[in-house]
């Protein structure tokens, strides 16, 4: 097939807003996850490169929710504008049919499949561990998990530490007191009124004290040394937490390949049902990226008596409830409740079909609405609710003046 200008044309109608849709969707699932983020640092403490690493290897995820909306979406709005601006009854005037418009977005949707399978095959496996592997670390090394206020403690390099109160998340500490024995095997006593805990980049303890006295002793003798000071810093070898574990032990952290492995030889740590459900679940996602353009061209290209909201609202909720359908039958089928086939693979043969049957309608009977009788049956039944809601507020009203 020669690539024509109209199918670049077409092309730039649908990645406008596809990209635009990826765009906000990422800002906002990034966002939500930074503010939970922030909480835990603010409870945990560390520096905001952790916080940055982390939201990193959240970006494969989020962009595995993200294409296939944008996708969708993408299509949806390309063919409201086509159809509501009469471009697309011109096309069809000189010869171009539906089938034809949707070359060039099947092929979008191809790459997408095989971005998306890569993505979600191959690449959020690894980011998933090392999102763990992050959280593992900053909660282990929390330091106020391993101190509590007015107890000694000796699990800081050596020293016995003694704090009167704890504030603010465990930053912020009062009635200090700090003993330790240095190299050359002189007793170390700090004490101070108050001190701030601050993490390095390494996510290493340095504890800043403020107005106290630091006494130097040689232990059998009568010598010592003491010196009051403003502000002093130390800093706090924690002990190491314990190596997070291997990658594999769950099979959301597998690959395509260790998954198919894993299917005919499951290792002691996962069960065949839940290698099933995720090998599954990830097929039948990528494929069905393939259909998503089938349905929304022909809910976009319905009766311009529709409203466009209408219209996206309806199309937008199929595409949720479908892949809530199919996440209920992940879950299914990783209980051992149902097998995959019924699971997922009937859902997903139900949801190709409706795709091309749609199409094929609005292809074979130009300006025909195949969702005709689905959107006036809901936009009636929007008016009709709203109509009870204003009477309902105008006696309301009418009460409360009386």
């Amino acid at each position: 097939m020669k690539f024509l200008r109209i199918d670049l044309y077409i092309l730039k109608r649908v990645a406008l807003p596809l990209l635009a849709t990826v765009g906000i969707a990422m800002a906002a699932l990034l966002l939500e996850r930074l503010i939970r983020l922030l909480d835990l640092f603010a409870n945990r403490g560390g520096p905001m490169n952790i916080v940055l690493k982390m939201l990193a290897n959240l970006v494969p995820h989020y962009l595995g929710i993200a294409v296939p909306a944008a996708l969708f979406v993408g299509v949806l709005y390309a063919s409201m504008r086509l159809s509501s601006d009469s471009e697309l009854d011109a096309m069809r005037a000189s010869g171009l049919s539906l089938r034809r418009l949707m070359m060039p977005i099947l092929a979008l949707s191809v790459v997408l499949v095989i971005a998306s399978a890569y993505l979600i095959g191959f690449l959020q496996p690894y980011t998933r561990f090392a999102y763990r592997a992050l959280v593992h670390l900053v909660v282990e090394t929390a330091w106020d998990s391993a101190i509590e206020r007015g107890a000694f403690f000796t699990g800081f390099g050596g020293k016995t530490i003694l704090i009167g109160d704890i504030s603010e998340g465990g930053s912020r500490l009062s009635k200090i007191f700090v003993k330790e024995i240095d190299d050359n095997g002189q007793d170390i006593v700090t004490t101070a009124e108050s001190g701030q805990l601050e993490r390095n980049s390494d996510l290493s303890l340095v504890l800043t004290l403020h107005n106290g006295v630091r006494t130097e002793a040689m232990p059998g003798t009568t010598d010592a040394k003491a010196v009051e000071f403003t502000e002093i810093e130390l800093p706090m070898d924690t002990i190491a937490p314990e190596p997070f574990r291997n990658r594999g032990e769950r099979e959301s952290e597998l690959d395509f390949i260790e998954l198919v492995q894993a299917l005919f030889n499951t290792p002691p740590a996962l069960h065949i049902d839940d290698v099933k459900a995720e090998l599954n679940s990830r097929l039948v996602r990528t494929i069905s990226i393939i259909f998503l353009p089938l349905l929304a061209m022909p809910i976009g290209v319905s009766s311009r008596r529709t409203s466009k909201g209408m219209r996206m609202l309806v199309g937008i909720l199929f595409l949720v409830a479908y892949f809530q359908i199919l996440q209920f039958g992940r879950d299914a089928v990783g209980a051992g409740i149902l097998g995959p086939v019924m699971a997922l693979w009937v859902p997903f043969a139900v949801f190709g079909s409706i795709s091309i049957w749609l199409f094929y309608l609005a292809n074979s009977r130009p300006g025909a609405d195949p969702l005709a009788h689905v959107f006036e049956s809901i936009s009636d039944s929007t008016d009709w609710l709203w109509k009870r809601t204003r009477r309902a507020l105008s006696r309301r009203t009418q009460e409360i003046a009386e």
